[in-house]
């Protein structure tokens, strides 16, 4: 993995609160980004993993920071941890959680512990519930670097009916979010945020859009193939107008532009 002049990459053998200290002696940080997540896929989601990889990995973290040093911990939540929303509602920060998935249940661990445990330690922890991310670099399991990587062979897309509305979010202002969270002074305040684009979008239309964008014949989409998941929720859209007022924070990149630039880059 290359790492550009100013980074550096610190190998760790485990979480364990001392192994953690010695690994990280000697080094100081304002701000501290938490993006680790185990169960991101649902193929992966061995019940003590995901807690070991969420709840004990950022108690593991926290423990180990100069409370003198840090001001901030940026931790990258979910919008699993919310409750399932009717049809048409954009979830706000104010909603109820209830997560309908074990990963679900776990990120909403990591929130509760990690923002009681910085609050024990004079840290200030911000949560981002994230909205369905996507772009450059994510995983093949993912559902556009898939259709890419089968549209682009030629090859069926198995699919299911693709009525889920999701909450679409590309990973540029993904990545812009989190730097205004840790650089903003009217953020100052502990809790939970919503980072989204609050446009609600089927999988359906995104596959068609992958397909147009590719010039790929619209048959190569097997809708239905596949079966929904069990604890699949069909609609999560967000508001992320908290967010924004404190940040000044808005999406700018576009789904189908999103997809043009993911094309780009892979090409």
């Amino acid at each position: 993995m290359h790492f550009g002049p100013q980074v550096s990459a610190i190998e760790i053998a485990g979480f364990e609160p001392h192994g953690l200290r010695d690994s990280l002696k000697g080094v100081s940080a304002d701000v501290v980004f938490n993006l680790a997540s185990a169960g991101v896929n649902p193929a992966d989601r061995e019940p003590l993993a995901m807690l070991e990889g969420n709840v004990h990995l950022l108690a593991g973290v926290l423990c180990c920071l100069d409370r003198q040093q840090t001001r901030r911990f940026i931790h990258t939540g979910s919008c699993s941890e919310y409750a399932p929303a009717e049809p048409g509602h954009r979830l706000t920060e104010d909603d109820p959680v209830g997560p309908s998935s074990l990963y679900g249940a776990a990120k909403l661990c990591a929130c509760l512990y990690g923002s009681a445990l910085a609050a024990e330690r004079g840290i200030s922890f911000l949560n981002l519930r994230l909205f369905g991310v996507f772009g450059e670099g994510e995983a093949p399991h993912r559902l556009v670097p898939y259709l890419i990587g089968k549209l682009r062979e030629d090859q069926p897309v198995d699919l299911t009916a693709g009525e889920q509305i999701r909450d679409w979010l590309y990973v540029d202002d993904a990545v812009g979010a989190l730097l205004l969270a840790a650089t903003s002074k009217n953020i100052g305040q502990p809790g939970v945020y919503n980072v989204c684009s609050g446009q609600a979008t089927s999988v359906r239309q995104i596959a068609l859009q992958v397909a147009e964008t590719m010039k790929k014949p619209i048959r190569l989409l097997r809708f239905g193939a596949r079966p929904y998941r069990p604890d699949e929720s069909m609609w999560i859209v967000g508001d992320s107008r908290r967010f924004t007022a404190a940040t000044g924070w808005l999406p700018r990149v576009s789904m189908a532009e999103g997809i043009r630039l993911m094309l780009a880059h892979s090409a």
